[in-house]
Order: C-alpha cells, then sequence, then structure tokens
C-alpha cells in the first residue's frame, strides 16, 4: 500500500491546479471489479484530477484486479481489499477498520454490488457519506427490504447518462432529487490529433500508408457488438474489392470472457478476413492508436455512457455508432455520427461504406464531433460537478447534525 498523502483538512484548497474557494476533503474511491473497462478506468483518472485540486483522495479496490495496478503506477494511494462477494464478514470487518482509521468525508463507490458490504462497514465504523455512480443500468426493480436499507445509506447517485438517470430512478428505492446525471469526460490534452505521428503508428500496425482503416477500441466482451463489426466488415469488404481497406479491433478480453475473444478471432477467419483485420489486443495507447483510424465504430448493443466514442470524437475521425441508451447523449444522426440500431447488421455495414465513399462527409462529422465533445465532455467541467456533489453531501450531513443538536 502506497503512504497515504497528508491529510488536508477542512479547509480550503489553493494552489494553481485547484479550484478556487473549493473545500477541501478526504475522499475514499471503492471498485472491486476485476475488469478493465469504462467504469474502472474512469476511477483512477478521477482519483488523479481530484488529487491535483488538493484533495486526499484513497482508491479502496480487489488486489489481483487492474485498477490497483493502474492506481500504483500513477503514484496513487491505494489500499487493496478483496471485496466483490455480497456477504463476506471478514472482508466488511476489515473495510469498517479501515474507514475507522481513515475517517473519510466522502465513499464513492462505483459497483452497486459494493453496497452490500460497504453500507455495514459504514454503520460499524460511524463513516459518513456514501456516493455512488451507476455506470450501466438494471433491468432487477430493488425496492425489497434489503434493498431499500442500502440505498437509504447512499445520499447521492450520480449516473453518467440521461438514460441511466431514468433508469435508476425506475428500479431503485431512491428519491428523484439524489440523482444527478455527470458524464464521463476526457483530458483533452491527451486527446489532441496534432499531437501524433499518424503514420509512424499506422507502419507500427503493419497499415499501409492509402488504407482507409475502420476499428472499434474497447473491452472485447459480449454485448460490444463486435459479431456486428465483423460481419458488417466483410459486407464493406466485398462491396469495395481491392479498394486497400482494414479494420482494426483495438482491446483485450474481459476477466473471465477469453473464450469470447478467440470466438471473434475465429469468426473473422470465418468470414474471410484473415487479411483485413488486425487484432492488436490492449493498448494503453488508445488515442495514438486513434489516429491511425479515417472511420471509428461503436456497436455496442447496450451502454451506460460510450467512452471510446467520446474518444474517438475527440480525435476527429467520423464515427458511426449506435443509437440507444446512454449513446444519445452523444451523438445525433447526420450532425455528429451516423447512427443504426443496435445489431442491424445492414444499416452499420451501410453506414461504413457510405463513409468510405465520401470524403466530405467524412470530414464534416470528424469535425462536428470532435467541437461537441470538447464543448460537453471536458474533464475539468466533470470534475467541478463531482466535487459539488461531495459538498452538498457534507454540508447536508452537517446541517442535519446541527438540528439535531
Amino acid at each position: 500500500m502506497h503512504m497515504a498523502l497528508p491529510l488536508v483538512g477542512a479547509g480550503r484548497l489553493g494552489g494553481s491546479d485547484s479550484v478556487v474557494g473549493r473545500m477541501a476533503m478526504h475522499i475514499l474511491q471503492v471498485c472491486s471489479s476485476l475488469a478493465w473497462g469504462g467504469t474502472e478506468m474512469h476511477v483512477p483518472i478521477l482519483t488523479r484530477r481530484l488529487h491535483a485540486r488538493g484533495h486526499r483522495v484513497g482508491i479502496v479496490a480487489h488486489p489481483s484486479g487492474r485498477i490497483l495496478a493502474e492506481a500504483r503506477a500513477a503514484d496513487l494511494t491505494t489500499y487493496p481489499l478483496p471485496m466483490g462477494r455480497y456477504v463476506s464478514p471478514l472482508t466488511t470487518a476489515r473495510l469498517a477498520r479501515l474507514l475507522q482509521t481513515q475517517k473519510p468525508d466522502i465513499v464513492h463507490l462505483h459497483l452497486s454490488r459494493d453496497l452490500w458490504q460497504t453500507v455495514p462497514a459504514a454503520r460499524l465504523s460511524g463513516c459518513p457519506a456514501l456516493v455512488l455512480t451507476k455506470h450501466i443500468g438494471s433491468y432487477i426493480r430493488k425496492f425489497d427490504p434489503l434493498h431499500r436499507y442500502l440505498y437509504s445509506r447512499v445520499a447521492r447517485i450520480v449516473t453518467v447518462s440521461d438514460v441511466l438517470n431514468r433508469n435508476v430512478r425506475d428500479t431503485c428505492p431512491v428519491p428523484p432529487d439524489r440523482v444527478v446525471t455527470i458524464h464521463h469526460a476526457l483530458d483533452m490534452t491527451r486527446y489532441d490529433p496534432n499531437r501524433y505521428d499518424t503514420q509512424a503508428v499506422r507502419g507500427e500496425l503493419g497499415i499501409p500508408p492509402q488504407a482507409i482503416v475502420v476499428g472499434v477500441v474497447g473491452r472485447i466482451s459480449p454485448g460490444k457488438g463486435v459479431e456486428d463489426f465483423l460481419q458488417a466488415a466483410a459486407r464493406v469488404a466485398n462491396q469495395t474489392g481491392d479498394h486497400p481497406l482494414l479494420f482494426l479491433i483495438i482491446g483485450a478480453a474481459s476477466f473471465g470472457e477469453e473464450r469470447y475473444y478467440s470466438d471473434m478471432v475465429a469468426l473473422s477467419g470465418s468470414l474471410g478476413l484473415d487479411k483485413r483485420v488486425v487484432f492488436t489486443g490492449f493498448r494503453s495507447d488508445v488515442p495514438a492508436v486513434l489516429s491511425a483510424m479515417d472511420i471509428f465504430v461503436f456497436p455496442s448493443r447496450a451502454e451506460g455512457l460510450g467512452a471510446t466514442l467520446i474518444e474517438a470524437m475527440a480525435m476527429r475521425i467520423a464515427c458511426v455508432s449506435t443509437f440507444s441508451d446512454g449513446t444519445l447523449d452523444i451523438v445525433a444522426h447526420d450532425r455528429t455520427a451516423l447512427t443504426y440500431t443496435p445489431g442491424d447488421v445492414d444499416k452499420l455495414a451501410d453506414a461504413v461504406f457510405t463513409l468510405i465513399q465520401n470524403d466530405t462527409l467524412r470530414a464534416r462529422l470528424a469535425e462536428a464531433g470532435y467541437r461537441h465533445v470538447r464543448e460537453h465532455f471536458d474533464i475539468d467541467r466533470m470534475t467541478d460537478r463531482i466535487e459539488q456533489v461531495y459538498e452538498n453531501v457534507i454540508h447536508a450531513r452537517t446541517d442535519a447534525a446541527v438540528e439535531r443538536a
């Protein structure tokens, strides 16, 4: 475990990276996930931004998970804890001791299943407020007595899209005024197309300079639409004939889903795409790899938001995306992207082929998408709003304590 940062206390922040007038807080971010996707990546990203603003922030994560490794590489404060089970008295007791020792102002969870251990641990330790971010939706209504108890201990629920906001209000026993939407966002300094040498990246990947490159980025996991992308790729390849065209698939299998990745490689072969498709596996340099693409496809059939779609738009790449769930907050058809109904392979193939054939449309969508995400998905704006949620929760608890006294 890294040494804890010095306690900032309850004063006001100063310094060039802080927000003037903000309350300095002690925050624990909690996420037990063993996967590595948008949800998990968000935890160290948010932690770094909060730390840069002068807050004391630590991450509670599973010792075998990628979150902990990434946080340690960034020299963030970490607390390894094998959470993940719904019921584990030993882990709950260990978490309670951690909370009692650290005395955070806010505990921010990123998986609803972590409520099962964090809520009793918070009660045992006398820990203050819990905030929960819902990164994905649920079709299960949670109005039984146990879930009512768990969610009664959550001061605010943050959702990453408007559709998730509605989903939470429909399925969780919380008042609507305790649910707020705050989109995930990007550090735009990393997603600057001018920072990357496109031809050098293409050379590394073995892509000819003149080729049109169509790609996807993300976890290779069921529901992400990789099979739709490959089937559409086969149809587009047949339409374009000998035109130099390559399809990039950037990403690794999720934890426990390695068989699915192998199935996608096999599907590519069965579709005759062996010479057209490049599977790169996991890449830590996503902006650089995106710079090698002419067209980005977001084929996910159900998504809380769609972080990689935002990344591609920030890199001035023309996009084709499903139009449902979280992507409704990001794209508008024929304005910032071409869109299609999830699972409609014919429409996906038509959209990709249209962009291959129409350089003017490709350039227009790339520029419009770039301007849209620069305006609406900036990480400083996201961090401002997260800080405001924390402050509101702390002030509400203070006011309630005064009233009780």
